[in-house]
């Protein structure tokens, strides 16, 4: 069963955001079912729009599609109305690129990045029609795994997964698809057997637990350890070039460019921190490379430097000349991530500004002295005060500052001085710049496996919401200031999963049962469905949430991160004493088991510290800061459309679409003046959700001459499936905005509908003497309310008419015409003949313009 046809004709008409589901993406991969060996199915289970910031995502993608024998496609957790639409037909979810069900995979595996997604894989596991537990799945079945960040304690999701990857999944995932491609046909526990010999796959099913007094699930005291797999060398790691270029607009909608892997700062609440020890680059040569390459390739506007500590990067000043410069030619911006608390990095923010200043972030973590040494991470409030400061003067519009509140031994007075830091920042920060703001995040401290606080308390829900609302009302009345913080809702459904243990799994499940689902998005986090889960499975939340003894067994000590337990009990007591711990780069080895391990690793980050700081000059073109538009000196025009899937992209995609193709093509677009300056390309209409078109125009604004011919050519070679650019001719650079000269539009409309129906319902229409119908105008006031208006469209209405057979219907010819510009639109005529909708089909043919605008 493919469920392609259905899904276009009967649910993405009806859904609210089409364009997450469509699976047509520009480099999106698309291979012969029956010419594959293994398919994969990479599963992200939560939204669309939060899943393609995934860079883990993108890079198991690439591997595994290189791979000839091996097709990987993606699957997401569908919002509510799609898994609605699905569960009301009874369809099963599907696989993006072929809308196959999602159960034809051979392997279906999840992106595990937070806690709070766990309901939302068993709404995916559910939908796909598969048993939700391992232990009830046959041989016909999928195998289901996990990887990321979550599975260093995967015990509460173990009766969920037929194994886990604890680790980097670069070389791993290879392992496991060259070894399933292998077994082909065999018994799902043979598969199994196979798969638990690979060096970081856990397969709950096989290993040994104990049920301790009280009821503690934990492992096997003689059970082996499953080693956590690192990739040593980033520069031969895939790292893709060629992303997946989505249509909806997404979280981190951007080139993310992972330049380094690992932190050495060692702060001490920072399970990534940790858990991705040792610190490892990518070369400047291979980063410049791959720079070069992604902007080339996908046309995005913006390109984000990212690492746990980007600063810290040894080349980070020539890195950051080199990546602006490539910006520059592309007229794209540059960013870093959460900068560190120091004027080194505040030089490095400047360097990397080339083309717009909007926002600094800061993550001081804490705002009192003795908080901040107890999670390692030290700075004077006169530092960041200063900082901050700076960035004001050096033209950045606003500062952010992260902190935390709950961390161990928290009092009343710390919480408020989070509110005299960031109340004295601003004050200081406004009397350079009066208009400028401080945006304040504040989240609350989950205590995380394999961190030195995983044995802490973690303060409840009502404790969340009391310390939240000290800051709410100092914040009150500033002015200038933007406060944000982490629902506590969140918070307590985190810290529940963390630390758990196999019965976490029956909460999960019950909170499931009860709704749960798409608990990362506050808008869809059901609190009472846990409430509702905790009272019926018996769960003491404040069991889960209590602080842990030193000595106690832990449901993740069969894991190996390579960082030793007694390394992390003495940085939990350092915590407790007050007492730093140097970073590594200084070549003060803290012992933490890295360099038993990985001893060249860390040799190369002593190494590299040492010469950092050295190579802050660079023979990369250094962008000023200042930037003059090129005059524009040409315009060409081009008629274009669009078929299949992308008729669902509404008008915002439809437009990013084309001027992302555009900057592929290499075209020398024109942008206008302004802080955020645009390119110059304007279209003939904004077309609606499901329309299709072959008779739609764009304009282009160019600073160096094309020939057109030519800039046809190169615009074709970079457009995603269902765009269409069918011819191109130069007009005079100041003709009028297409908008303005349009007189007409003509359309086919594909129907079912009987043709004899048809016929007198048309001529009805068009023996009307008025036909009105009601318009929703922009949204107005405080509630943001659309005013409704009547329009009388017959006069717009120039031919309606019955056309030929389709092969599955019959057609209606119909063109509109724009004497007051409120031209009858083709969904009015579709309601106004009792069509459906849903099973419609519109093309625009053509558009006609004003003699005087031609």
């Amino acid at each position: 069963m493919n469920l392609k046809d259905v899904l276009e004709t009967d649910v993405l008409p009806r859904v609210r955001k089409p364009s997450r589901y469509l699976g047509c993406e520009y480099h999106s991969v698309h291979k012969d079912r029956d010419a594959v060996e293994l398919r994969v199915a990479l599963a992200f289970p939560d939204l669309y729009d939060l899943a393609m910031g995934n860079l883990g995502l993108h890079i198991l993608y690439a591997i595994l599609n290189e791979l000839p024998w091996c097709w990987a496609e993606r699957a997401y957790a569908p919002a509510p109305d799609m898994e609605a639409a699905l569960r009301a037909r009874n369809l099963p979810l599907f696989a993006h690129e072929s809308k196959d069900p999602l159960c034809n995979a051979d392997l279906i595996g999840f992106s595990m990045q937070s806690e709070l997604t766990c309901t939302s894989v068993l709404t995916m596991i559910d939908l796909a029609g598969i048993p939700l537990r391992a232990e009830g799945r046959a041989d016909s079945h999928p195998l289901i795994f996990a990887g990321g960040p979550v599975m260093v304690n995967p015990e509460p999701l173990a009766p969920f997964m037929d194994f886990m990857v604890v680790g980097d999944g670069e070389d791993v995932i290879v392992e496991i698809a060259e070894g399933m491609r292998d077994m082909r046909g065999a018994r799902r526990r043979e598969k199994l057997d196979a798969l638990a010999e690979i060096q970081g796959v856990y397969v709950p099913s096989l290993y040994p637990v104990e049920a301790l007094p009280g009821g503690r699930i934990v492992p096997a005291q003689d059970a082996p350890r499953i080693v956590r797999r690192i990739v040593a060398d980033l520069d031969r790691a895939k790292f893709p070039s060629r992303y997946i270029v989505p249509f909806t607009q997404h979280v981190h909608d951007r080139i993310g460019l992972e330049i380094m892997r690992g932190c050495s700062r060692g702060c001490r609440f920072c399970q990534a921190g940790v858990i991705n020890r040792p610190v490892r680059e990518r070369s400047l040569e291979h980063l410049d490379e791959l720079m070069r390459a992604s902007f080339e390739n996908t046309g995005y506007e913006e390109l984000s430097l990212l690492s746990l500590s980007s600063c810290d990067h040894s080349r980070i000043a020539a890195l950051l000349d080199h990546s602006a410069a490539h910006a520059r030619r592309v007229r794209a911006a540059v960013s870093l991530p959460s900068l560190r608390l120091d004027s080194f990095s505040m030089g490095l923010a400047d360097r990397s500004a080339g083309v717009r200043r909007t926002g600094l972030t800061f993550a001081p973590e804490a705002a009192s002295s003795r908080l901040r040494a107890a999670i390692n991470k030290q700075i004077a409030d006169e530092d960041l005060i200063a900082l901050c400061v700076e960035a004001i003067k050096l033209g950045w519009r606003h500062v952010k500052c992260y902190f935390m509140i709950g961390l161990p031994g928290e009092t009343d007075e710390d919480v408020e001085a989070i509110a005299d830091l960031c109340l004295g920042t601003l004050k200081r920060c406004r009397a350079v710049a009066p208009g400028a703001q401080l945006h304040v995040g504040v989240s609350t401290f989950v205590p995380k496996p394999f961190t030195p606080l995983q044995w802490a308390e973690q303060i409840d829900y009502d404790e969340i919401i009391r310390r939240q609302g000290l800051l709410k009302k100092r914040f009150a009345r500033a002015h200038g200031l933007k406060f944000g913080r982490h629902e506590p809702e969140s918070t307590f459904v985190e810290g529940l999963i963390a630390r758990g243990d196999r019965r976490t799994a029956d909460v999960i499940e019950a909170a499931f049962r009860q709704g749960a689902r798409l608990d990362t998005c506050s808008e869809y986090l059901d609190f009472n469905a846990w409430r509702k889960a905790l009272a019926e499975i018996g769960c003491d939340a404040k069991q889960a949430l209590r602080g842990r003894d030193l000595e106690e067994r832990l449901p993740w000590d069969h894991i190996d991160v390579f960082v030793s337990k007694e390394w992390l009990k003495d940085e939990w007591r350092r915590a407790i004493a007050l007492e730093p711990t140097p970073d590594c780069r200084e070549g003060i080895c803290s012992q933490c088991g890295m360099q038993a391990e990985f001893p060249e690793l860390c040799d190369r980050l002593i190494e590299a510290a040492g010469s950092r700081g050295k190579d802050q000059s660079s023979q990369a073109e250094k962008p000023g800061r200042d930037y003059e538009e090129p005059e524009p000196v040409q315009r060409l025009r081009f008629r274009i459309g669009r078929t299949g899937a992308v008729r669902f992209l509404s008008n915002l995609e439809w437009m990013t679409a084309w001027a992302r193709a555009l900057r592929r093509a290499r075209l020398a677009l024109a942008y206008s003046q302004g802080f955020h300056a645009h390119p110059k390309v304007s279209f003939s209409t904004a077309p609606p959700v499901g329309e299709e078109s072959e008779g739609d125009y764009m304009d282009i604004v160019l600073h160096q001459r094309a020939e057109p011919a030519d800039a046809l050519r190169r615009l074709q070679d970079v457009l995603p499936e269902g765009f269409s650019v069918f011819d191109a001719n130069e007009v005079p650079l100041k003709t009028p905005s297409l908008m303005s000269i349009v007189a007409g539009y003509a359309y086919t409309i594909h129907t079912r509908a009987d043709a004899n129906a048809l016929a007198g319902r048309i001529e009805d229409v068009l023996a009307a003497e008025t036909l009105m119908v009601e318009r929703k105008g922009k949204p107005k006031g405080r509630n943001r309310e659309r005013p409704v208006t009547r329009v009388d469209i017959r006069p717009t209405i120039a031919e309606l008419k019955l056309g030929g057979s389709d092969g599955s219907g019959v057609t209606i010819e119909f063109t509109a015409v724009a004497p007051d510009r409120n031209m009858a639109k083709p969904r009015e005529i579709v309601a106004i003949l009792g069509l459906d909708p849903g099973t419609t089909r519109v093309v625009k043919t053509a558009t006609t313009f004003l003699e005087s605008g031609a």
